[in-house]
């Protein structure tokens, strides 16, 4: 081989990878990557979603809904932290709602599931991606429900019927009669929430 060729060659292989090694780990990086952004923003949207039912329907202002949002951080914070493992929290659910987080997230029709994000989804990827927005909601619902049930003292049915409401937003998304900008428009106006992810968005009625 002359020196040329081993020259091209060895630039192929930066840090001793080869060209199709490189491949596979950039696709395995995209791939993980679309896959963090997915449970980000349907958990984002699930949770502002959360916020307009908690105000709508059980009159909770701005600083209840902050105090929703520092409880569930802390969760995450303690999750993130190995104290507390998403199983824990569904089993702990169960346990003082008697009620399943899981199968309450399975009611969510699969296609409905990814009305939560804007992001398109590549036809093959349908299956694997609906399997983690499923596992979103099911984390949030789980989150949520022991929220309300320790720190506002909900009952079994006040966390059932906001799930319920959960849904129907999921579907109303789905169906276009909802949007997030103007869900995240009415929390504005409304509670002086802003998420700063649709400063700038416009909704039109």
């Amino acid at each position: 081989m002359s020196n040329a060729l081993a020259r091209k060659r060895k630039r192929m292989q930066p840090l001793g990878y080869t060209k199709d090694e490189l491949l596979r780990m950039q696709r395995y990086a995209k791939t993980q990557s679309n896959t963090n952004d997915l449970i980000e923003e349907s958990f984002l949207n699930i949770r502002l979603i959360s916020f307009q039912i908690l105000h709508d329907k059980f009159g909770f202002g701005y600083k209840r809904l902050m105090k929703v949002e520092k409880i569930i951080k802390e969760y995450l914070n303690t999750t993130a932290a190995g104290g507390l493992s998403t199983e824990q929290l569904q089993f702990c659910m169960r346990e003082k709602c008697g009620i399943d987080a899981k199968a309450e997230a399975n009611r969510v029709p699969f296609r409905e599931s990814f009305s939560l994000v804007e992001r398109k989804v590549a036809p093959g990827s349908m299956q694997t991606a609906g399997k983690f927005l499923a596992a979103s909601i099911c984390n949030y619902y789980a989150l949520l429900g022991v929220c309300l049930k320790t720190g506002f003292n909900f009952s079994k049915r006040q966390v059932a019927e906001t799930l319920e409401w959960i849904r129907y937003y999921i579907n109303s998304l789905a169906t276009g009669y909802e949007t997030m900008t103007g869900i995240a428009s009415v929390m504005e106006q409304e509670c002086k929430y802003c998420d700063p992810r649709f400063i700038g968005k416009t909704y039109e009625v």
